[in-house]
């Protein structure tokens, strides 16, 4: 099988890439970043089944150049707000199954566009394949209700979802410049969710982060609110990427935390290393490859990784599903 990786030089692709090379049904890996020499670097220490090339994924040209011969795109490229449809209406008119750790940015009537592209082709694809829109997704499929009644109602309402982090340990630069532009006011702690600061965003999802010197920068960011304008919420993001060296956090925390929450029920995936949703990306990526269903357009991501399969994807990444 041959992955192409887009953003394989950033925090997730390149965790994303270190799985993908270690696995025997990926024949040929190519990393492909802006920064052909990050992704060159990577690709020589990783394994000789790598090879490296360069793209502005913004382009349709430069990445269709690419696609040839290849099973699936894995798009961990970053902001995805951005990139997220050039990426997959490129994808989609070269025949590529795609995968990618879009933040649900799509409006609704692009998704429709991007569905029906992918259905033309007659190829797959799942967008939100990372912790958060991803393993939110999956906790709410088949997790949210674990150890609850046979006959237990549904909520009228979707579940809360929200991503706690190490500021230490979890993100690169396009992630925090994501969480320093989009939040909007400081959040209660969801049910079921590890303890500390939590922020609100703009789709009624929650950001966390450990209490101290991570929590109170946060919180300087929203305090100021319209007063940073656009280049000082740039600076902010800059500026968590540059001291989270020092930001203490509780002694065994994991990197990431990624949760839902429907009243006094939750389910949470711990994630020690802070390369679950890399996982979740990578292998979703292979199993769009090895193509064994004939769906195609745009497919939920609970409907092709199952519980088992997640149980499984969280084991190898010695992650801990919790749920009541």
């Amino acid at each position: 099988m041959k992955i192409l990786l887009l953003g394989a030089a950033g925090f997730m692709g390149r965790a994303a890439a270190v799985l993908l090379a270690r696995r025997d049904d990926v024949g040929e890996l190519i990393l492909v970043d802006y920064d052909i020499r990050d992704a060159k670097r990577l690709a020589k220490a990783l394994s000789p089944k790598c090879r490296w090339a360069m793209a502005d994924v913004g382009k349709p040209l430069e990445l269709s150049r690419l696609l040839e011969g290849i099973d699936a795109v894995a798009s961990a490229v970053g902001p995805r707000a951005e990139y997220e449809k050039t990426v997959l209406l490129s994808c989609a008119a070269g025949g590529i199954a795609a995968v990618t750790i879009g933040e649900g940015t799509i409006a609704a009537e692009e998704r429709q566009e991007i569905d029906d592209a992918f259905r033309g082709a007659g190829v797959p694809a799942v967008v939100g394949c990372g912790m958060m829109p991803g393993w939110t997704e999956l906790l709410a499929a088949h997790f949210l209700d674990a150890g609850v009644g046979v006959g237990h109602p549904q909520p009228p309402y979707p579940a809360k979802r929200y991503l706690f982090f190490s500021p230490a340990r979890f993100g690169g630069y396009a992630f925090l410049r994501g969480v320093a532009r989009g939040i909007t006011g400081t959040a209660p702690v969801p049910g079921g969710a590890p303890a500390g600061n939590y922020f609100e965003m703009p789709d009624g999802s929650r950001i966390g982060v450990p209490p101290g010197k991570a929590g109170t920068r946060m919180g300087r960011i929203v305090s100021a609110g319209g007063k940073l304008g656009a280049v000082g919420k740039e600076f902010s993001a800059a500026l968590l990427l540059w001291t989270r060296g020092g930001m203490p956090e509780p002694e065994g925390a994991p990197a990431a935390v990624a949760g839902v929450a429907v009243g006094d029920r939750f389910a949470r995936v711990e994630d020690p290393r802070g390369d679950l949703g890399a996982a979740l990306l990578a292998g979703t990526a292979v199993r769009l490859g090895a193509r064994p269903r004939k769906a195609t357009g745009l497919l939920p991501l609970p409907e092709l990784i199952g519980r088992e399969e997640a149980e499984n994807l969280a084991i190898a990444s010695g992650a801990r599903i919790v749920s009541a």
